[in-house]
């Protein structure tokens, strides 16, 4: 596979910016590179335990000035020397390109957890007269004398999803079998910009500054929530409503370190949350398990805008009780703010239970949240028309009540029929 080092540097010189590349690194790319291909690394890429959807990313990378896409980047600019799902060669043929690339200076990629149980059997790279090689064996022997390793996705930085409980096939990190200090480039999958910034680091010779997950601080060091642009937006009560806040739907961002928000993806279209999905947590070391359920919403979609049986509204004329019943559930805040014409309500109670909002006086159902981990409760509305001047929580057999602090008194209300109609229709339409 002959190189094109000159359309890479162009590349890197030509997305410096949206690959967020110091100049000083593309000044020592562009030396190593003139230097000729004799004194840069070869790249082995193994597939360990995974979907390959790391591999598929990468395929995505795309750009108007060269290398256009991966089979430029893989093929005509750096030399990979083996990957089993983009490589050319297979069979015995691939195997001695891999040796034959393990006796020079090369660097090992590996995309995907380790098995470890039934000696690793479960996960078989390739047979090499007549002996199975696994994915720990090929770690074993590669690892070792690779002038770095690179992990390309969660499974390979710190296990994944594969290693979820119960984690049936024993998966490890790389790290947890070799024993070297591996760079981590997670994400499920990982963004291919992020593996391009990397490479172009390991061939001018600079090593990334690395957090103390192994990461690339350039690239993860920020938290997902402090760079969202829902950050303070009112909080969703559902799913696809634009322009609120999914933290009370499970949204991971506070716990989640990336990028994301400012690079996106598909050569910068969108992103996880800019699509109306929450984030999960994946670039993390605890992924999946600490995340586990990614959602909090446990209610009918059909009717989570709907007044449920037996609940003010509904026609029940039974008086309802003025008083919290037994349990957890209880208003900690409930306030009007004038100023951002907003209600603004907070809660505790069991973790993890839907709470549905009412408006004490009229029996209208405002919405519903989840408890989080913590036991708390958040719901913020903006306009209601009537301002409530009193509010119900129900969840279960629970009740709670509470006064609306800075309510206005009954009927100074100036939000007519007309604008909370006008109100909700541009909210959806949002």
């Amino acid at each position: 596979m002959r190189l094109h080092r000159r359309q890479f540097l162009k590349y890197c010189v030509g997305s410096a910016a949206a690959l967020g590349l110091p100049m000083t690194v593309i000044g020592k790319l562009e030396h190593a590179l003139a230097a000729g291909g004799s004194g840069l690394p070869k790249v082995i890429w193994l597939n360990g335990a995974n979907c390959t959807g790391c591999t598929v990313s990468l395929a995505n990378l795309f750009s108007q000035s060269g290398p256009t896409d991966v089979a430029d980047l893989l093929l005509n600019t750096i030399e990979l020397a083996y990957h089993p799902n983009l490589m050319g060669a297979a069979g015995d043929l691939a195997v001695q390109q891999l040796k034959d690339t393990a006796q020079g200076s090369y660097v090992l990629v590996v995309d995907g957890g380790i098995p470890t149980a039934f000696d690793g059997h479960t996960c078989l790279l390739w047979t090499d007269q007549e002996k199975e090689i696994t994915a720990m064996d090929a770690l074993t022997m590669l690892a070792p004398h690779a002038a770095a390793v690179l992990c390309v996705g969660t499974c390979a930085s710190y296990g994944g999803i594969p290693a979820g409980n119960p984690n049936p096939t024993g998966i490890v990190s790389v790290e947890d079998i070799t024993g070297l200090g591996t760079i981590n480039i997670p994400g499920c999958p990982t963004h291919p910009d992020w593996i391009v910034w990397t490479i172009a680091h390991l061939l001018s010779g600079e090593m990334p500054e690395l957090d103390e997950s192994r990461r690339p601080r350039a690239l993860y060091g920020t938290e997902v929530h402090k760079s969202c642009p829902l950050r303070e937006r009112d909080e969703a009560r559902t799913f696809g409503i634009k322009n609120q806040c999914l933290e009370e739907l499970g949204c991971k961002g506070e716990e989640t370190h990336s990028d994301c928000p400012a690079r996106k993806w598909n050569n910068g279209t969108n992103w996880c949350i800019g699509a109306g999905a929450i984030c999960i947590g994946c670039t993390e070391r605890s992924f999946p398990d600490k995340f586990s359920p990614f959602y909090k919403i446990e209610y009918s979609y059909k009717d989570s805008g709907t007044t449920p049986p037996d609940e003010p509204g509904s026609g029940d004329t039974q008086p309802q009780p003025e008083e919290p019943t037994s349990g957890s559930l209880r208003f900690r805040k409930a306030e009007w703010n004038d100023e951002k014409s907003q209600l603004i309500v907070r809660g505790q109670g069991d973790v993890g239970q839907i709470v549905t909002i009412y408006d004490a006086n009229s029996g209208e159902q405002l919405g519903a949240v989840s408890v989080n981990k913590y036991g708390i409760w958040k719901f913020r509305r903006r306009n209601p028309a009537p301002i409530p001047s009193r509010l119900k929580a129900v969840s279960g057999s629970q009740v709670a009540y509470s006064d609306v602090a800075n309510a206005p008194i009954s009927g100074s209300s100036t939000t007519s029929y007309h604008e909370r109609e006008e109100y909700e229709r541009s909210e959806h339409d949002d």
